[in-house]
């Protein structure tokens, strides 16, 4: 069995965040958000008590409807929103991607079109 470095604990703990925050922690959110839809409007409402008479009937509607909503507005906004902002204002902070945009920029020396293109980068 390998020692336990620092290395290897902070390794495991970066994918033990990934793990938990982008996948387990995801599963259980949905199933708590659609319980607690269920108890607040399923329950309380008579029509659509008696359209969803069961849980796993409302669950496998929602879904239906909540998962393809939700890639839509994602891709939307990955397309059109606020991902190619904040993709740029990432790179516009990254220390590496400036250091890199310049050096490509000496480079380059006298050609302005890689000049014009690096510019927006490296400044």
């Amino acid at each position: 069995m390998k020692k336990m470095t620092k290395s290897n604990f902070m390794r495991a703990w970066t994918y033990f965040r990934r793990g938990h925050g982008v996948y387990l922690v995801f599963g259980i959110s949905f199933l708590n958000f659609t319980v607690i839809q269920w108890r607040l409007l399923v329950e309380k409402v008579d029509a659509l008590k008696f359209i969803f008479q069961r849980f796993t009937y409302f669950f496998l509607a929602f879904f239906a409807v909540y998962i393809p909503l939700a890639v839509l507005i994602g891709y939307i906004d990955y397309r059109r929103g606020s991902v190619p902002v904040d993709s740029v204002e990432a790179a516009r902070a990254n220390p590496w991607i400036k250091d890199l945009s310049k050096a490509l920029m000496l480079m380059s020396k006298d050609n302005e079109d890689v000049k014009k293109i690096m510019g927006k980068w490296a400044g």
